[in-house]
Parts: structure tokens; C-alpha cells; sequence
């Protein structure tokens, strides 16, 4: 996109505002401007900003608050990349050149011996994408411990946490804190014990308070249901609270049939179907994304991404998903990276460079099904 410049106009500067990627402002010769442009959309469309003491002030993001709908509130994806072999940056610019169109966000792992990951976080914004830290409960170091949460509730991780908020507070953009995800599953040592999670979670989320670090926003991310289990025993009870949640994602993945005896090809629906219902029924005012998502090589992995795509298209609750792109047969999983298979990297290519949904990056063409609505048709309760 080429850049645009201003002109007294502050209605159309305004609308504007509301689509326009953030890759168009690198490039604009008053970028250093940035944060006063949300200020005037808002007195031209005389929409009500958001609190800007709740916002990291002379950033992108702030801009976009003050009028009073997030772009990230639009139809957005990401992706988790690592490469062993190539720095963080080198690898994620790879893969930006590999799927033909960079993802509004990157999906980064960390533990208590790592910290907040400030320079990963930096060179993602370098690129204008979010970075949705996942917090392991853990020390890769010393493995599975089944009294992690006794010690984060007994205030043996209060240092780490302080440290890590200030630090989070410090780069002044939006940062996603993914804080113990798949909690409601056996494979983490944190998992399956709901009372001691809440409390771990809400003691975490005060001390962040206490540091002001009012950029972080919490994504509550618990694994799709699977066998005999419900929502309302094995999602609901792990759930902090709707004060202490700003969004709400699910983990779920086919595993297709050669992985176990445990594992069959499964459609996007029955994967997900039953746990989005239960998340669209309990948390209907929290923005819900698909926070980790996955297909293994098998019958036709193409079609399953074509039919995931469309039904992400057309849910309008759905805002984010980020697919976990990584080759994890080092680690006895499948290979769920998008260029598994030829066809199957094609099918996504084709979804993200010809706009069937909105990315950050690429504005909506043609007949879109999200071309642009004025503001005041956009949902302003789902903020991101």
C-alpha cells in the first residue's frame, strides 16, 4: 500500500484510521504523529476515546483506541515459528515471504528461567506484528513439578512476575500474556486442578496491576474438549473470572489417523464445534480467538484448511486464530506447518493475499463479506 498523507479533511482521515494497516504509517512521512491521529478521528466522527490513562500512550495502539474500536478487532491471523538453525527475526521473515503475507501476530513461548522475551517482542514490532507471550508454568530446566501452583500461589514466583510486568510495561505496545494455557488437560503439570489455576492466575494478574502494566492483555486458553468432556466441568471451573480476562482462545488440533490409536481425522467442527459453542454461550462479551489451531499431513490437508478458512470467514465471533506452524516430529507429533504439502500452502496463500478475511496487512477488496463499515456500525465491545 502506498503511503497516504493528510489533508483537512478529518472525516476521511477518520475512516481512515479504521482500516488502514499499520504497514501503511511506516511509511508515512508523519509516522512520528501517530498518536494524535486517533484523537482527531475521534472529534471528526465525535466518537467518546476510550481511557487513555488504560493505554501504552504514543503508540500505534493508543491511536486506534482513541477511536474507540481496536483494529485488531478485525479478522486477523498469526503464526508460532521457530527455527533452531536462523535468529528469531530471520526465521519469521522467512516465513512472511513463505505464505506470501505477514500475520497481524506471533505466538512465543516462555518459562520462569526465561523471562519476558523484550527482544523478541521488539522485533516483532519492528514488523508491526503483536506478540502473544504463552507463560509455561514451569522451569524447562528442571521439568514437570505438580506443585507449580502451590509455589506461584504461595508467592514463590511473585519476584518473577514483577519483573516480567515491568518489563512487558516498558516496550509500550499491546502485548498478549497467555498465561498457563491448556490448564484443563493432564500433559502440563499445572493442568487439571481448577481451584489453585483461579488463584494462581488472579495473584499473577494483581501484581501486573500493581506495576501498571495496562498494555498486557490476558488470554484465557484452554484445550477443545475431547471424549466425554464438557464444557461446563472441564473449561468453566478453570475460568478466572470475566475481570481478570480480556479474551477468550481455544488449543484444539487434528491429529489425523496415523498419529495414535487414540487419534482420528477430525473436521474443524468436530474438533472445535462443541467448545466455541460453550465459549459463545458463557463469555459472550469477550473477544474469542482460536489460539492455537493445527492439521496433520493425511487424506487431504488442503481441504481441511479450505473448510477451516471458510468457517472462520464466516463467523463473525471468531476475530484471531494463529496457526502453531512448526514440524514436530523431532517431538513424536505431527507435522503441522501450513507448507506440509504443496496444496495446502497454496489454499492459504490464496485465503491471505486475496483478502477473503481481513489481516492487518491487506485491506478488504472487492465484495468482501468484511468490507468497511462506518464505526458506528462496529461492535466496540470487543476490544483486543
Amino acid at each position: 500500500m502506498k503511503p497516504f498523507f493528510f489533508n483537512s479533511n478529518f472525516k476521511t482521515l477518520a475512516l481512515c484510521l479504521v482500516g488502514l494497516s499499520p504497514l501503511a504509517l511506516t511509511g508515512c512521512r508523519y509516522s512520528d504523529m501517530a498518536a494524535d491521529l486517533g484523537k482527531w478521528a475521534a472529534l471528526a466522527l465525535q466518537v467518546k476515546p476510550s481511557d487513555p490513562a488504560l493505554l501504552p500512550q504514543g503508540s500505534l495502539l493508543a491511536a486506534e483506541a482513541d477511536t474507540g474500536v481496536l483494529r485488531h478487532d478485525a479478522k486477523s491471523f498469526g503464526i508460532y515459528q521457530w527455527n533452531k538453525d536462523q535468529s528469531y527475526g530471520d526465521g519469521l521473515d522467512q516465513e512472511i515471504s513463505n505464505l506470501g503475507t505477514a500475520p497481524a501476530y506471533a505466538l512465543y513461548f516462555v518459562d520462569k528461567a526465561m523471562g519476558f522475551p523484550k527482544a523478541i517482542v521488539l522485533s516483532n514490532n519492528d514488523r508491526k506484528i503483536r506478540t502473544i507471550v504463552t507463560q509455561e508454568l514451569m522451569e524447562y530446566s528442571v521439568g514437570w513439578d505438580a506443585g507449580i501452583l502451590d509455589s506461584i500461589n504461595s508467592g514463590k514466583w511473585d519476584a518473577y512476575f514483577r519483573t516480567f510486568a515491568r518489563e512487558a510495561k516498558s516496550v509500550g505496545e499491546w502485548v498478549y500474556y497467555r498465561f498457563g494455557y491448556e490448564m484443563n488437560g493432564d500433559w502440563v503439570s499445572w493442568g487439571e486442578k481448577p481451584a489453585a489455576f483461579r488463584l494462581a492466575w488472579r495473584r499473577a494478574w494483581r501484581i501486573f496491576k500493581e506495576e501498571k502494566a495496562t498494555n498486557i492483555r490476558w488470554v484465557f486458553s484452554p484445550n477443545v474438549l475431547w471424549d466425554d468432556r464438557t464444557f461446563s466441568a472441564d473449561i468453566l471451573p478453570y475460568y478466572p473470572g470475566d475481570a481478570f480476562v480480556d479474551i477468550v482462545g481455544l488449543d484444539g488440533y487434528n491429529f489425523g489417523d496415523r498419529h495414535s490409536r487414540h487419534h482420528r481425522w477430525r473436521t474443524y467442527d468436530e474438533v472445535f464445534g462443541e467448545s466455541i459453542a460453550g465459549m459463545k454461550k458463557y463469555f459472550p462479551e469477550k473477544p474469542l480467538w482460536i489460539a492455537e489451531i493445527g492439521c496433520a499431513e493425511g487424506e487431504n490437508k488442503s481441504a481441511w484448511i479450505s473448510q477451516f478458512l471458510q468457517k472462520f470467514n464466516a463467523d463473525p465471533d471468531i476475530r484471531v486464530f494463529i496457526w502453531f506452524n512448526e514440524d514436530k516430529q523431532y517431538a513424536g507429533e505431527p507435522n503441522w506447518r501450513i507448507d506440509s504439502e504443496p496444496a495446502s500452502l497454496e489454499t492459504f496463500k490464496d485465503w491471505a493475499v486475496h483478502n477473503r478475511s481481513i489481516t492487518t496487512y491487506a485491506l478488504p477488496v472487492g465484495d468482501s463479506a468484511y468490507s468497511y463499515r462506518p464505526v458506528s456500525e462496529l461492535r466496540t465491545t470487543r476490544r483486543l
